[in-house]
């Protein structure tokens, strides 16, 4: 029996299962990683995978170099799965934090792709920053020009700003822990030089940086009482706290500022590394000496001589995009404050028209007076100013027209006026019509009347009740409205008989005046009284005597004229007591 080749079978068995199961964990590893938003886990995840690369490459019998290549190419293509996930959406912060985090774990020849990337994707954060753009806005409305100018010195200011910065982050620096100071300066007003040599006094091991600051983003060994795993209690001689983890740099310096060192006062301001020293010690920050912890924050390397982060063509080119992104948001803003704008002025209309048809006159004054007054744009000031201007003559035309009475009205006050007082007949007007005006003609009519109704009271119809009885209507409402006619008739002929013949009527006139006047309250009140298109006329007119006369149509023309049409087609405009007056003479004969 071969047991040495068995053996070697048995062992290529035992290496091909032993390399698959690697490869399965790797795999299962990084897709928990890419899936991951907790950074730290992230680069714990890395660290894990060259753990087990490690281990099972020396079961497999690779050497170092072997095991260290299997290593570089696992993290690189880790770190670029990490960051095309980054860049594709679009997380500028992400992803520089990641190829801050992921400097010198991942070959240079894949981060710098990225790093071009992120910093396009910097620019593009710059020039599409619509918090800015809503402030330029506010500030200068409707000046476009003014605000794309405004937009395009931001964005230069804030890349020159980052160019400063970088030619201060020059070869010799930690370039991560700079960019952290860097942040801490731009959000809390510390100088940027004191918070890098503290952070790397603190957060470096050896030159490199310490297992904490690469695992837990804890740059400054802060801890916490409640325990949060094992790995990141502290050592015995240290205390019996945890280590705190962190997402990202950014939470940690965040949390490191608010609760570490802005409430130590004088911190902030210090001005060099001594003076900021001595306050750490004086306010117990570190149980060390102050001369002691001014040598570990002068061990940090400085920068010599840094590259800017962009190119003058590249800035140029950020301000004409940050005029064309200004101008796209104006444009967004206007058409949006426009369609605003036209829906309140369409439902304002719309209840102006309300109020209008309703016949609410001065409702619909008031409240276009009122928007007027709380428009708070040029367009809807106009639109109301220039609404009051057009609406107001036919509001005003409107309102009169309202307070006017119509032809019907009239000739209900003055019916009413037949059997009543001149004073119970205006309370009675005001009364039925509390919002029309009583004209001048209509009050004359009424005093007319009044008199009339007194000269009729004194007329005496005793000696005529036999001729009555055989004229008089049944119902007895309608037979003393029409004895009351009777007696407003043979008044008003008699006062024309007087002027005529000027003398009162013999006993015998008085019977054929009785006989007329009888004969026109008869016809009259047979007739539909007409009442003309709003015209201020309006009478009772006899169908029966206009047909007698020759009068086929009559109808008010206005200025208290009426338009008669005669049998053979011609017409003649009359004034209103001529035309009664015609009457009057039919029924006399």
């Amino acid at each position: 029996t071969d047991y040495n080749n068995i053996s070697k079978y048995s062992r290529g068995q035992y290496e091909t299962a032993l390399s698959t199961a690697t490869q399965n964990q790797i795999t299962n590893l990084r897709d928990s990683a890419i899936r991951s938003d907790n950074m730290a886990d992230q680069m714990k995840t890395i660290t894990l995978m060259g753990d087990l690369y490690r281990s099972t490459g020396k079961e497999l019998g690779l050497d170092d170099e072997q095991i260290n290549e299997k290593i570089r190419a696992n993290t690189d293509e880790t770190g670029k799965y990490l960051l095309d996930r980054a860049v594709a959406e679009n997380d500028s912060t992400r992803t520089e934090n990641l190829i801050s985090s992921l400097s010198g774990v991942v070959s240079e020849s894949v981060l710098t792709p990225y790093k071009k990337m992120s910093n396009q994707m910097n620019i593009n954060k710059l020039v599409n920053d619509d918090n800015t753009y809503a402030k330029l806005y506010k500030m200068y409305g409707h000046d476009l020009n003014s605000g794309m100018n405004s937009a395009a010195m931001y964005v230069r200011a804030k890349m020159e700003t980052q160019n400063e910065e970088a030619i201060k982050g020059g070869v010799g620096q930690q370039k991560q822990l700079w960019d952290m100071a860097v942040y801490a300066h731009n959000k809390y007003g510390i100088n940027t030089e004191i918070a890098y040599r503290q952070l790397y006094a603190e957060g470096m091991d050896g030159g490199q940086l310490s297992r904490l600051s690469r695992e837990n983003h804890n740059y400054a060994g802060l801890t916490q009482s409640e325990p949060n795993g094992e790995e990141n209690k502290q050592p015995p001689e240290d205390g019996d706290a945890y280590y705190k983890m962190y997402h990202s740099d950014n939470e940690f310096v965040d949390d490191w500022m608010q609760n570490y060192i802005l409430n130590r006062k004088g911190a902030v301001d210090a001005k060099s590394v001594a003076e900021y020293a001595q306050i750490m010690t004086n306010t117990g920050y570190h149980g060390t000496s102050t001369e002691h912890y001014i040598n570990l924050m002068n061990s940090a390397p400085m920068a010599s001589g840094g590259n800017p982060k962009y190119s003058e063509d590249q800035i140029k080119k950020a301000e004409d995009d940050a005029k064309t992104a200004y101008k796209n948001y104006y444009t967004l803003q206007e058409q949006t404050r426009k369609i605003a704008i036209n829906d309140r002025l369409q439902a304002g209309q719309t209840i102006l028209n309300q109020k209008i048809a309703n016949g609410d006159v001065s409702g619909a004054f008031q409240y276009a007076q009122v928007q007027l007054a709380g428009a708070t744009t040029p367009e809807e000031q106009e639109y109301w100013s220039g609404k009051m201007a057009s609406e107001r003559p036919k509001l005003d035309r409107i309102y009169e027209k309202g307070l006017k009475m119509t032809a019907q009205e009239k000739w209900g006050i003055k019916q009413y006026a037949k059997s009543h007082t001149y004073e119970q007949t205006r309370a009675y007007a005001e009364r039925v019509l509390p919002n029309k005006i009583m004209d001048d003609e209509l009050d004359a009519s009424l005093l007319e009347i009044d008199d009339n109704n007194k000269k009729a009271s004194n007329i005496d119809l005793t000696p005529y009740e036999y001729k009555l009885a055989d004229v008089m209507p049944k119902d007895k409402t309608l037979a003393g409205s029409f004895k009351y006619g009777v007696k407003q008739e043979m008044a008003g002929r008699i006062e024309e008989f007087k002027v005529k013949h000027h003398r009162p009527p013999t006993d015998a006139e008085k019977d054929e005046i009785f006989d007329a006047a009888v004969a026109t309250s008869t016809l009259r009140s047979t007739s539909k009284p007409y009442f003309g298109d709003g015209d201020d006329y309006s009478s009772t007119i006899s169908g029966a005597s206009n047909q007698a006369i020759g009068i086929v149509h009559a109808e008010p023309v206005g200025n208290h004229y009426i338009r008669v049409t005669y049998r053979d087609g011609s017409t003649q405009d009359i004034y209103e007591s001529e035309y009664n007056a015609l009457q009057r003479r039919y029924t006399n004969g």
